[in-house]
């Protein structure tokens, strides 16, 4: 994750500019295997200047014969121009960190795995910005090739919206050092296997701003009680931090999950996990604060898990 984590410190310490999020849809080509399959993702971007951003972006690659593979990407990007209306054009390149569920057709025992990588990405857009407005929409082409892995090709339609150009720190508190949170969540967990086994998950964190862009967090998980599922433990992340404006938040958080029950792993040598996060925060009240967060069980006896949560903190 060094890549994306580097990407991350430059984006906080970025001047103020606007910044762009995205939301995107589209067909998805694997190459080798000459197949088609549907695309997906969502994107934040920075602006440096007027010709250069770096963004951060979630990509889910579809559902192709015996994979499923999702990633999160950094890239740095050359443009003709930002905020300005009508077309401005751009290319990319970067660094994609894969998890990819994959079919190992055995007539008995382990039926899949869950494969982790790198893989380069680079991508063509074109966007249009509408006068007098903070939308826009966007075409952009992704082209990513890891290595020994299947190559794919994805066209997307983007909307996206240009918030106002904020410093990026905690600007909703005095102090930002001392800014701390306890938020309880509930939502759905899904097994990252080819049958996307699911359940209902529930999570209670703590969160303290321990830099204007940095959060430390402890989180206590409950994975349901399905077959699949059975799991729970303590994670405890770092996060980078970026303020859209002064109620809205989004970060980046990763590190270990600590399982004090885990599902059946016969055969494996160890349980070791790690959960890599995003997440938005909007701050309803100056003590109340609403939060969305998808979160990727990263583990080393293929049993990766997507754990969707939303919930409510109360900030002091």
């Amino acid at each position: 994750m060094k890549h994306i984590i580097c990407g991350l410190l430059a984006l906080a310490a970025g001047a103020v500019s606007a910044q762009e999020v995205t939301g995107y849809a589209g067909a998805l080509h694997v190459n080798q295997a000459q197949e088609n399959s549907f695309s997906a993702g969502v994107s934040y971007s920075h602006p440096v200047g007027q010709h250069f951003a770096l963004s951060l972006s979630y990509l889910n690659e579809g559902h192709p014969t015996d994979h499923h593979r999702d990633g999160v990407a950094g890239q740095i990007w050359v443009r003709t121009g930002y905020n300005q209306p009508g077309w401005t054009f751009g290319a990319g390149a970067g660094q994609y960190y894969y998890f990819d569920t994959t079919e190992l057709h055995n007539a008995v025992g382990t039926q899949y795995t869950n494969d982790h990588g790198w893989a380069a990405i680079y991508s063509l857009q074109a966007t249009y910005h509408y006068p007098d407005s903070r939308w826009y929409n966007q075409v952009q082409l992704n082209r990513i090739s890891p290595t020994g892995k299947d190559a794919t090709t994805a066209l997307m339609l983007g909307v996206g919206y240009q918030f106002n150009g904020v410093k990026g720190d905690k600007l909703h508190v005095q102090g930002a050092s001392t800014d701390e949170a306890v938020t309880v969540m509930a939502g759905q967990g899904i097994n990252n296997s080819l049958d996307s086994e699911r359940a209902t998950i529930a999570a209670i964190e703590y969160r303290r701003a321990v830099s204007r862009y940095i959060d430390w967090t402890v989180t206590a998980i409950n994975e349901g009680n399905t077959a699949q599922s059975k799991r729970n433990g303590i994670a405890t992340q770092l996060w980078l931090i970026r303020s859209l404006n002064e109620k809205v938040e989004l970060g980046m958080g990763a590190g270990p999950y600590f399982t004090a029950k885990v599902p059946d792993a016969e055969g494996q040598r160890s349980h070791k996990a790690g959960l890599v996060s995003i997440a938005g925060r909007y701050h309803l009240a100056k003590r109340v604060v609403a939060e969305a967060a998808w979160n990727r069980v990263v583990t080393d006896y293929h049993r990766d898990a997507d754990l969707l949560l939303i919930g409510l903190g109360y900030s002091f």
